[in-house]
């Protein structure tokens, strides 16, 4: 048999299956499990909803760190059905966008090629994502109050779309948390209400870094402006938005330049203008309007299970078709549920060692300490006050003497009695007032 030539063995080469023509294997799938994956900064796409839109103001140090010493947090990635591009799951887009830019700048492969933890696409996989940029935007960087405020209605539409019926504040407020992002009914509300009668008038301000102090007296401004108006013009209510968002926007601009006594000047020019009133009658009962809507007023409305919104209507809104029905007074067990809520969260925060009990009389729970030689001054003097609240034994009253300070936040020693305390504290008495009219007789 004649030896096979050259020819031959490549004639036999190229042969099926070995021909050229035979198409490529197909696209292996995504892992179904947790994976780490080496990828190129090509195959990856920042997440589109990412909450953050200004830059990171820690962009300069962490590009300066990951130039040094490297990538040490990479961070996970997934990917949409059918999509070509991975993604950020959970937050990265800052060191994704660094990244990049040291590749441009360098030219080294360190830079170039990351090995990543591929987390799997999901049926909640929109959902996830989002919350999880919002949890890690927070902690590593912290948003705006306007990036956060967008994330949160992004969020609702994400929700309101998985249940197929609108959630109201409460429910959105549940879900949230839920999925890693802890927030409450009252802030959902405020950031609802700065998306829906700030952002349109002042973007440039919110958007370069007005805080919640400022939003917050913006629209306790715009609740007392709309309760003058209403006094004075109670068959107008449509009027009112666009004049106020007008006046407001006359005041946009960069945040060291934002001024809310001009905001308060040109809203009140405004309504006398268009009411046909003296501008200093019109402040005065702003004024007064103001002090009752304080941000402690606010604080002292008891905070119970609010009734379910009508699809499609935003409950307290002036554009609701019909006025909203006035929610039925709490019940014992719920004051009282929420009376033991209050008093954990405030010894949470300054006095961890004490400890609220829930009880079926009196005001709901009792508190009480295992070992008070642990205690500091301040967490002395919470415990006492609690304990006269509830009418238990009292332990030591000689640490009473201190509840001035206490209540004004100039303790020395260990933790004290914060703002959000302050607020829960007076909100907790607030509440125990109204249970001896809940109930037939007061209760022991």
């Amino acid at each position: 048999m004649a030896k096979p030539t050259a020819h031959d063995v490549a004639a036999q080469l190229l042969a099926p299956p070995f021909a050229r023509e035979t198409p490529l294997a197909p696209t292996i799938s995504d892992p179904l499990a947790d994976t780490p994956m080496q990828v190129t900064l090509d195959q990856i796409c920042p997440y589109q909803l990412n909450p953050r839109r200004s830059p990171n103001p820690q962009y300069d140090a962490i590009k300066a760190s990951i130039r040094q010493r490297g990538l040490d947090q990479p961070p996970s990635i997934t990917r949409r059905p059918g999509e070509a591009h991975f993604i950020i799951r959970n937050g990265g887009n800052t060191r994704l966008a660094i990244l990049k830019e040291l590749w441009e700048e360098t030219g080294e492969a360190r830079f170039q090629t990351l090995l990543c933890l591929f987390r799997p696409w999901t049926a909640r996989g929109e959902i996830l994502a989002l919350t999880g940029h919002l949890a890690e935007n927070e902690l590593r960087g912290h948003l705006s109050y306007i990036e956060r405020s967008q994330a949160v209605e992004q969020a609702r539409q994400l929700y309101e779309k998985e249940s197929g019926q609108p959630l109201n504040q409460s429910e959105l407020a549940a879900r949230l948390t839920e999925d890693g992002y802890p927030v409450d009914q009252p802030s959902i509300s405020r950031m609802g209400d700065t998306v829906a009668y700030l952002l349109p008038a002042i973007p440039e301000a919110l958007h370069a870094g007005l805080g919640r102090p400022q939003v917050s007296k913006l629209l306790l401004l715009r609740k007392a402006a709309l309760q003058t108006w209403k006094h004075h013009a109670p068959d107008t209510d449509a009027d009112f938005e666009p004049l106020f968002q007008h006046s407001l926007a006359r005041c946009d601009g960069e945040l060291a330049q934002f001024s809310l006594d001009r905001v308060r000047d040109e809203v009140i020019g405004d309504l006398a203008q268009h009411l046909d009133r003296d501008y200093d009658e019109l402040a005065q009962d702003m004024g007064e309007t103001e002090l009752r809507r304080s941000v402690l007023s606010q604080l002292l409305e008891p905070v119970v299970p609010l009734p379910r919104a009508e699809p499609g209507i935003v409950p307290g809104s002036p554009f609701s078709p019909t006025p909203a029905k006035p929610p039925d007074s709490p019940s014992a067990e719920q004051l009282c549920a929420r009376l033991v809520e209050l008093a954990q969260a405030i010894v949470e925060s300054c006095a961890p060692t004490l400890e609220v009990l829930a009880q079926s009389d009196g005001l709901g729970f009792t508190c009480q300490c295992a070992d008070t030689s642990t205690l500091t001054p301040v967490a002395h003097t919470l415990l006492a006050l609690l304990q006269a609240l509830t009418r238990q034994p009292p332990g030591d009253v000689a640490h009473l003497a201190s509840l001035g300070q206490l209540l004004c936040g100039t303790a020395q020693a260990g933790p004290w009695l914060d703002d959000d305390g302050l607020s829960r504290l007076i909100r907790l008495i607030k509440l125990a007032r109204l249970l001896p009219h809940t109930v037939a007789g007061p209760r022991q």
